[in-house]
């Protein structure tokens, strides 16, 4: 046997062939990672990416801005989408069915993003429904955060 150095040595067999044999090293004191465990954090990757995006970012369709969108059409006592249910109401005016109700389409897009993201374009179905009369319309809003994370909506007024 003759050593080779780092970790390795030649073994003669005595014929004049020369074997080499590669040195094998001490095992490791640190922990080494299971099977399972780099699965698992292979599999948390993705979602950790996911999760993470969803902190500051505008969207048209989010629950936030949904509700900013109802408020500030509930809030416009001169709304001509009600005034027009209310006035078609056949029904007998009671505490129950004189109160407007308004619900979003299910599906808002956005028109247009500005720059910086902060500052959405968009459009989709609303209705309100008065008494016995459902009247629909087409809303258009604007949608922007600010750098402290607020929102704020403003509604274009309804055209008839």
């Amino acid at each position: 046997m003759i050593n080779g150095g780092a970790g390795s040595a030649f073994l003669s067999n005595g014929a004049g062939t020369v074997l080499f044999r590669a040195g094998c090293r001490k095992a490791s004191t640190h922990k080494q990672i299971g099977m399972p465990s780099r699965l698992l954090l292979f599999l948390s990757f993705p979602v950790l990416v996911v999760l993470s995006g969803c902190g500051d970012r505008l969207e048209c369709d989010s629950i936030e801005t949904r509700k900013a969108v109802l408020q500030a059409i509930a809030d416009d006592h001169r709304n001509p989408l009600v005034n027009y249910a209310a006035k078609e109401s056949t029904a007998k005016p009671t505490p129950e069915n004189s109160k407007p109700l308004y619900q979003l389409g299910e599906r808002i897009v956005t028109t247009s993003t500005s720059r910086d993201k902060r500052t959405l374009q968009c459009s989709g179905g609303i209705s309100v429904s008065v008494g016995d009369v459902k009247a629909s319309k087409e809303v258009e809003f604007t949608a922007q955060k600010s750098a402290d994370g607020k929102l704020s909506v403003s509604v274009a007024p309804f055209q008839f």
